[in-house]
């Protein structure tokens, strides 16, 4: 059983991933923590309590609010065109009944990881910025966990908000530069092969005709969620009835590795050059900062392996 706390900015693809989370009999989740990015904070966590509620979870999962900026006090939203006005492709889910905890985010993750000593797995899908404040509270909080898998970044592709960086990590370069560097057991899961993995409308047609009956309503969701990510990825990408997966595939890497090959690297986070902002800066030694972990990049992906076992659950 993997016990999963994940740090999101739950837009489309957020959603997915905490849908699959809350359905795979190998994932426990253990709480969410949300940041600013695909919508704000406190959007990001009525997104997810109305996700919990949806998908029928049989136990509660605590949702917290965290940053509404980055470590520098900056607010950038993705455009609505991307994910809608709030953050799920403008689908309206019924509400929760659940409230968000009243609890500082970091102070959130710094206490799961203490009670789960050594057994707590840290899945972000958005900025670091949670994580980073975390680590300014708990230097040791690296050793405290069992792995952390971060979706984003570009090592040898272009980016996607500039051809050196990928949103969640230039969303917050500073923090992503001190996590890189903090010595997590830490996979990276970036656009190298988030870009080369793909749903499509057959996909979600197979899925219909086949699904429990009990999951329905979680199809119907995506269903409507994933035809404004298509339509998206038309306009942007060219592609017809189809998006790439990006954070359901670090969801599915943190619940089984072996669906990918990894290169172990040292690198950081250019943060101060504005036009390299977001760019992962490899090292060519090992730092002598007394850092230990190298940091496993996701290079090639099972991509049919990975969505079959996506749409499996389900």
């Amino acid at each position: 059983m993997r016990r999963i706390l994940l740090d999101a900015d739950t837009g489309i693809d957020d959603s997915i991933a905490l849908l699959y989370a809350l359905k795979s009999k190998n994932i426990h989740l253990e709480g969410i923590t949300t940041c600013f990015g695909n919508s704000g904070a406190a959007q990001s966590a009525d997104n997810c309590l109305r996700l919990i509620k949806l998908a029928g979870c049989s136990y509660e999962i605590p949702v917290v609010a965290g940053a509404e900026c980055s470590l520098e006090g900056v607010y950038a939203s993705a455009p609505a065109h991307i994910h809608g006005d709030n953050g799920i492709g403008n689908v309206v889910l019924p509400e929760s009944g659940q409230k968000p905890l009243e609890e500082d985010a970091a102070d959130f993750i710094i206490r799961r990881a203490k009670e789960l000593e050594g057994e707590l797995i840290l899945v972000t899908t958005g900025r670091l910025t949670n994580l980073a404040k975390a680590l300014a509270k708990d230097p040791h909080l690296p050793r405290r966990v069992k792995r952390l898998v971060v979706m984003g970044g570009a090592l040898d592709v272009f980016g996607n908000v500039s051809p050196f960086a990928e949103a969640n990590i230039a969303g917050d370069a500073k923090a992503a530069d001190q996590v890189f560097r903090a010595g997590f057991p830490m996979t990276l899961v970036g656009l190298d092969v988030t870009m080369k993995t793909f749903i499509t409308r057959q996909n979600l047609e197979d899925l219909e005709k086949y699904c429990k009956e009990e999951n329905r309503p979680i199809v119907e969701y995506m269903k409507q969620a994933l035809s404004f990510y298509f339509e998206f990825h038309r306009k942007s990408m060219g592609l017809v009835e189809a998006s790439v997966v990006h954070d359901p595939l670090a969801m599915l890497i943190a619940e089984d590795a072996t669906l990918g090959e990894y290169r172990m690297i040292y690198a950081g986070v250019e943060y101060q050059a504005p036009a390299y902002e977001g760019m992962i800066v490899k090292e060519d030694t090992i730092p002598q900062d007394g850092r230990q972990e190298a940091i496993a990049a996701c290079i090639r992906v099972d991509s049919h392996k990975a969505v079959r076992r996506l749409f499996s659950v389900f």
